[in-house]
């Protein structure tokens, strides 16, 4: 397993359920009991395979140590642009994305007894293609999820949609298409003249094509009065009144914030 770049332990294993094998402190057994339908497995070399991004997720979710929005975050980096990883420099961005909602909804459909499985048919419809960043994540899981785990419930939402202007093609890093309403994280305050103008410009292109952009910033996540004035901003300019039933619904909605502040702390303070 070191050979191979696993360092952490306990290693977890997928094994035969249907046969016997024996047990050691440093192996977290996944049993499977029916054959993995077609690409679950990804073939690193002879004798050693890996499971593929869709039954990876599923797995998660059969392990009770992870909550829902730790698995839900999970989904969408596994979705997006990017990857978070400590033995690099913690932020990696990519070409091409993992896998996509749609294919892992299509392996939760197409395998049977396998742990997480239930729990993942419920999750992945909270998961949305394309993040680029952890703080588009974050963003798009604020707006998006359900009011009973303390989101806006708004949507449907598009992330890095792409919008037709007379220079090309832009990108809107989380839009409501149907409104034509565009949410665009900027970090903290304290960014550049340069790189300012340079989103501004790109922006007024994006505003002439008919869009809305609202500029979303670090302070808006972490103060409790800004984020409430971008929550009312937000349901005006998508014509919507703002009508939320669900009891206690503000407890729920500082704990959705709490639980997502280390990652508002950690990624938040730049623009990716």
């Amino acid at each position: 397993m070191l050979a191979h770049g696993v360092t952490k332990r306990p290693y977890h294993v997928l094994v035969d359920g249907n046969h016997g094998y024996n047990r050691r402190q440093d192996i977290h057994a996944i049993a499977c009991y029916r054959p993995l339908p077609p690409r679950s497995l990804i073939k690193i070399e002879d004798c050693f395979w890996t499971t593929s991004p869709e039954l990876t997720f599923i797995q998660i979710c059969g392990d009770e140590s992870w909550s829902d929005l730790d698995i839900i975050s999970l989904g969408y980096e596994l979705c997006g642009t990017y990857v978070l990883d400590d033995s690099w420099d913690g932020l990696t961005c990519i070409e091409g994305a993992p896998t996509s909602v749609d294919k892992i909804g299509r392996l939760i459909n197409s395998i049977h007894r396998v742990t997480g499985v239930k729990r993942a048919r419920n999750l992945i419809k909270h998961v949305h293609d394309l993040s680029n960043s952890p703080m588009e994540t974050t963003l798009a899981m604020l707006v998006s999820l359900p009011t009973t785990k303390g989101g806006l419930g708004l949507g449907p939402i598009s992330l890095n949609h792409p919008v037709t202007t007379v220079v090309g093609q832009r990108r809107v890093d989380v839009a409501f298409p149907k409104q034509r309403v565009g949410l665009e994280y900027q970090g903290k305050e304290f960014h550049s003249i340069e790189a300012v103008g340079r989103d501004s410009r790109r922006q007024n292109k994006i505003v002439g094509s008919g869009f809305t952009i609202l500029n979303v910033w670090y302070e808006d996540l972490v103060d409790e009065h800004l984020f409430q004035q971008f929550i009312t901003d937000l349901f005006h300019t998508l014509g919507i009144r703002k009508r939320i039933r669900v009891s206690g619904y503000r407890t729920l909605q500082k704990l959705l914030r709490m639980q997502l502040m280390p990652a508002i702390k950690a990624y938040g303070s730049n623009e990716f």
